[in-house]
């Protein structure tokens, strides 16, 4: 009789606590939705709940094993689908070896500088980063990194930070041989862009040519008459799977733009990223801006910092830490024509790095407007 009436009881506390923590995820989600400011009906609502509900059991269960020197967190992406996620890397920049540009390109050579022990771009007087953006569901990593990158360097030849045109280079960028993508929303690559810039005469400034494809539409290609702010005249392929030349060019010319596996950072918060395996497929899916490098006394890791384009509220403030190997770990990166290699380029590539950032960076060479 005892023991029935114990095994009730446990079911009944077992219950209470099941109800309790659903009560609590529902909670959660009803403060997650205000606090992003989500508008869903009921259908939706309760789609997006289940998602959230597994994502943060997950995220809560990653930060309670502590295996890894980063953790992770909630963020507008937390309710999203995997093919929403998905949608987010739109590009394959270093599979695409057949991109026929008429843009000069020349390959980074290391300078004769020491190296300095820590660049971080961020803190530059006068500074040389815009705000940190947010692509929404369009595949325009490419685009954001593009310009990112002119914006940097523009501001390093002149002393002049503009806002540069996202949308004028996702929706105008031609891509006839299928480079990382189809174009637009769909991916493309960084040098098509910087090719497409030097024959539009220049690019414009946000406020002149607005981004309008957050909602995953590119648009069409307007050809607004307002002027021209900074000029590409070529750009530069640092050497692949070479990470004393990737630092030497980000230390020594200016933020780099670079290509990465993203697949498991929607969810980072903090840290250094250390999670990529080279065990499994690396899939360089993303492309984003390099802008430094550092070490973390405190748990002796060095790492890289990379600027991303999910917005403020994503990561340590839009940016993620990533792990800077002594001796870079590399792998094949499979299957490059499923994400968008250009026609003609091969199936594999070899890449290294954490997740595979050493392979697939370049950046653009500014000049000042011929008079």
């Amino acid at each position: 009789m005892r023991s029935s009436i114990l095994v009730a009881l446990l079911l009944a506390v077992g219950l209470l606590l099941g109800a309790e923590c659903r009560l609590e995820t529902s909670n959660s989600f009803v403060s997650y939705v205000r606090q992003y400011g989500k508008h869903y009906d009921a259908a939706e609502y309760s789609r997006r709940l289940k998602i959230f509900t597994k994502r943060l059991h997950e995220i809560e269960e990653f930060n309670r094993n502590g295996m890894h020197s980063y953790r992770k967190g909630l963020n507008h992406m937390t309710d999203w689908t995997d093919d929403e996620l998905s949608a987010l890397n739109g590009a394959r920049p270093m599979m695409a070896r057949n991109i026929q540009s008429s843009l000069p390109k020349h390959i980074h050579n290391r300078s004769s500088h020491t190296l300095p022990h820590h660049v971080d771009y961020r803190t530059s007087v006068p500074p040389v980063l815009t705000a940190i953006k947010n692509q929404g569901y369009c595949g325009s990593c490419w685009a954001h990194s593009a310009v990112e990158a002119m914006e940097s360097h523009w501001a390093i030849l002149t002393g002049r930070l503009h806002v540069l045109s996202l949308q004028q280079v996702t929706a105008c960028t031609p891509n006839p041989r299928h480079c990382g993508g189809t174009g637009g929303c769909s991916g493309s690559i960084e040098p098509l862009a910087f090719d497409y810039i030097a024959k539009a005469g220049g690019i414009q400034e946000e406020w002149a040519y607005p981004y309008t494809a957050y909602y995953g539409e590119t648009g069409q290609c307007e050809n607004r008459p307002i002027h021209k702010v900074a000029w590409v005249s070529s750009y530069v392929e640092l050497p692949e799977n070479d990470q004393e030349a990737l630092m030497d060019a980000v230390a020594f010319e200016g933020p780099i733009s670079v290509s990465v596996d993203a697949s498991g950072w929607s969810a980072y918060a903090s840290g250094i990223f250390d999670e990529c395996d080279y065990s499994v497929n690396i899939t360089q899916n993303h492309a984003v801006q390099l802008v430094g490098y550092g070490h973390d006394r405190a748990i002796g890791k060095s790492f890289w910092i990379i600027r991303n384009s999910w917005g403020p509220d994503w990561g340590e403030e839009g940016y993620i830490r990533l792990l800077r190997e002594k001796t870079p770990r590399c792998g094949w990166a499979v299957d490059a024509h499923s994400g968008g290699a250009c026609d003609g380029d091969p199936d594999e590539v070899w890449v290294c790095g954490m997740c595979g950032i050493l392979s697939g960076s370049s950046y653009p060479v500014m000049k000042p407007l011929e008079k």
